[in-house]
């Protein structure tokens, strides 16, 4: 049985933006004023970070063209490298990508929730994470239920994001004390600031801000006209997002001193924004506004991750059970509840060891969009027989901007955590071993897989 095309051009808009927007543009920019010690260096990361994603979405709207199937990356590099590459971007994806951050943004929408009250509205330790982990089970259960029921749920949440987003950026510009502009210029004192690596790995901390441009092509199989709408979608999306996350550092950063940022609003800054624009009484309002902020971006990632493990089972990469679509709801059922179960335990490990693993695997996922785009270049040039609905503009300048910056963030990141003390030091080593990690599990499927078949 088929997943169904049932999905419209701008629910694939809205999938993207869901995707998206959520913990991190509420997480990474005190925590990259706390690598840079720059205000002005925060909106030029930004607006870099914004360039990588825009070319990278150029990119990837010729290979969603071109192979219109659920997966995304897992199906590119398949068809480009071979079965060990689209293993291991589905690996990383399934134990790490889409599970990771649909357990950070449920903590954070519990942590939001809980600055209600100066006590927590949900007391204790143990009770915030059964809060989290009922709101992945949640989302869950309504992507198994059916692909309309959840995309309304998905749209009706994404919408209430964006309207919140843009009361957000409105009031924020109106209470604004814009005799304070030069806060965005300013610099701070900050151990390590202005060196070339620091930034370097301050814009692979934005990247994970970005993270989820793509996220249209891991249903592609699912979206009406993909060879049209796929590309409107993952252009339109990001132009939209690159805007959003601009004027909303310029609240942040408006809100307070990069002190005051790095202090009190290094994770939680909107919260901080809201305190310190609108005060207390008001930021309440707000607080409930991230939540469900958040909650789009449990759901969105409850919805796509799943695709790539069904699409993995249908290649026999993985036991291939995962790859059943429920007869009634005609959704991949089985592979929607391992995520769950992923998503939960990773609840349960606690908040700060989830930020220090988001943080080495922004290197790892950095990986295999990098080849995506690269085998993209090499088919324009081998296989130009192929049928391109959709051909990236500007070629090759475009592909290799994307490659070019990718390759600078990641080599500086490498550096900076391999061989200068920092608070994540050898993050990049332990992304690579995750890899290799892998490389390991492929090699032990294929001799499982064998072993099974020699039994039949």
């Amino acid at each position: 049985m088929e997943l169904k095309r049932q999905i419209g051009a701008v629910t694939a808009v809205l999938i993207i933006i869901a995707d998206v927007i959520g913990t991190g543009i509420l997480t990474t920019t005190g925590e990259v004023m706390g690598i840079t010690g720059s205000a002005l260096s925060i909106l030029v990361l930004f607006a870099l970070g914004g360039l990588i994603a825009l070319t990278g979405s150029l990119c990837y709207a010729e290979l969603a063209a071109m192979w219109p199937e659920d997966g995304g990356e897992y199906v590119y590099l398949k068809r480009i490298y071979g079965p060990l590459p689209s293993f291991l971007t589905g690996w990383v994806s399934l134990i790490i990508g889409f599970s990771l951050s649909a357990a950070m943004s449920s903590i954070q929408a519990v942590n939001y929730f809980n600055r209600l009250s100066s006590g927590g509205v949900i007391p204790g330790t143990w009770l915030p994470k059964f809060a989290a982990a009922g709101i992945i089970v949640f989302f869950g259960i309504i992507h198994i239920i059916g692909v309309q029921k959840g995309s309304l749920i998905q749209n009706v949440l994404t919408v209430v994001k964006l309207l919140v987003v843009v009361v957000f950026i409105a009031l924020g510009f109106y209470y604004i004390d814009w005799g304070q502009s030069t806060r965005l210029i300013q610099s701070y004192p900050v151990e390590g600031s202005g060196s070339f690596l620091g930034y370097g790995a301050a814009l692979i901390t934005i990247m994970y801000a970005y993270s989820g441009w793509n996220g249209t092509t891991y249903i592609a199989g699912e979206i009406k006209n993909p060879e049209k709408n796929l590309p409107r979608a993952l252009i339109t999306a990001t132009l939209l997002i690159i805007v959003i996350y601009l004027a909303l550092n310029i609240v942040y950063l408006m809100s307070g001193t990069g002190a005051q940022i790095i202090s009190e609003g290094r994770f939680m800054i909107g919260d901080f924004s809201a305190k310190k624009l609108f005060g207390e009484e008001i930021s309440p309002v707000f607080n409930i506004s991230f939540v469900v902020i958040l909650l789009s971006s449990v759901s969105v990632q409850m919805m796509i991750g799943p695709r790539i493990s069904y699409a993995m089972a249908r290649d026999r990469a993985i036991f291939h059970t995962l790859e059943r679509i429920n007869p009634r709801f005609r959704t991949p059922d089985l592979s929607i509840i391992v995520q769950t179960a992923v998503a939960v335990t990773y609840v349960f490990i606690g908040f700060d060891a989830i930020l220090a693993m988001l943080i080495y695997m922004g290197f790892a996922l950095s990986i295999f969009p990098l080849m995506s785009v690269i085998g993209m270049v090499y088919l324009r040039y081998k296989r130009p027989e192929i049928r391109r609905p959709y051909k990236v503009p500007l070629f090759p300048i475009i592909p290799l901007v994307y490659i070019s910056l990718t390759v600078i963030i990641m080599a500086a990141t490498f550096i900076l955590t391999t061989f200068h003390a920092s608070a994540y030091r050898y993050s990049s080593l332990y992304a690579i071993g995750a890899v290799f990690a892998g490389i390991a599990a492929y090699y032990a499927w294929r001799v499982l897989l064998r072993f099974i078949n020699n039994k039949k």
